[in-house]
């Protein structure tokens, strides 16, 4: 009976999340144009926390050679139903973060979108959002970044959305690479001060950044790391988001 109710509890979350990332073909539209900025048919692309794959979908279907690296059993499921046929689509059963080895991954069944690695980013949300329960825990595989630039090279456009890992993702990566967003959270400007600082550490960039699911840049003009600072820093809204980046020559 407990395996049940977590099974139905799983499909419910999935279902959930496919209803918001999914099932909305205005939204995948928007999606294909606002990508193209950043890829070209042909281009290796990194979706990192692949989810329910609706970028992994945008990005094939701009052309893009997409590796996608995901933790989540139920996502990864999912995931092979979707694009296993596409010979331009590669599948990591992984999380990212600063070493390789083991680590614990913390599921909310009903809401996977919230699901994580980090302990202190949990006591973040429940404050924050006294609603989401994390029921479930996992042992998984975790994969450096750096590791998958040697297997499959330097992408053109790199995704890394996880929960509140972004700044461990990004220890380990020590090259640059030419374009990448990561999620920021309004509850956490102190993790996006790092995951910028980190990036400068690699080389120039500039910024913009997005509310949730609106692919639409907030800036005319990208902004250099300070005035992107000052600008999540000001922020006095709930959304989360995403912050750009784009390497200087």
């Amino acid at each position: 009976m407990r395996l049940e109710i977590a099974y139905i509890r799983s499909k419910i979350g999935l279902f959930r999340s496919r209803l918001i990332y999914d099932y909305k073909p205005f939204n995948r539209k928007k999606m294909i144009r606002f990508y193209s900025n950043f890829i070209k048919p042909g281009d290796l692309c990194f979706d990192i926390g692949a989810h329910t794959g609706n970028r992994t979908g945008a990005w094939l279907s701009i052309g893009g050679y997409v590796v996608a690296v995901e933790p989540q059993p139920a996502c990864i499921d999912l995931l092979e139903k979707k694009f296993s046929k596409d010979d331009r689509f590669f599948l990591l059963k992984n999380a990212v973060g600063k070493v390789p080895g083991k680590a614990i991954l913390y599921i909310s069944t009903l809401n996977p979108t919230v699901s994580t690695l980090s302990k202190e980013w949990i006591d973040v949300l429940r404050n924050f959002e006294s609603s989401s329960l994390w029921d479930e825990n996992v042992e998984i595989d975790m994969i450096m970044l750096d590791t998958i630039i040697e297997i499959f090279g330097c992408p053109e456009f790199c995704k890394i959305d996880v929960e509140g890992y972004e700044v461990e993702a990004l220890e380990g990566l020590s090259v640059p690479i030419k374009a990448l967003s990561f999620e920021f959270f309004p509850t956490t400007p102190w993790q996006t001060e790092k995951c910028i600082g980190r990036l400068e550490a690699l080389g120039t960039y500039s910024y913009n950044w997005s509310l949730t699911e609106s692919f639409r840049l907030k800036e005319t003009n990208w902004l250099p790391a300070d005035e992107m600072l000052r600008t999540i820093q000001g922020y006095a809204g709930r959304k989360s988001g995403d912050v750009y980046a784009r390497l200087q020559p």
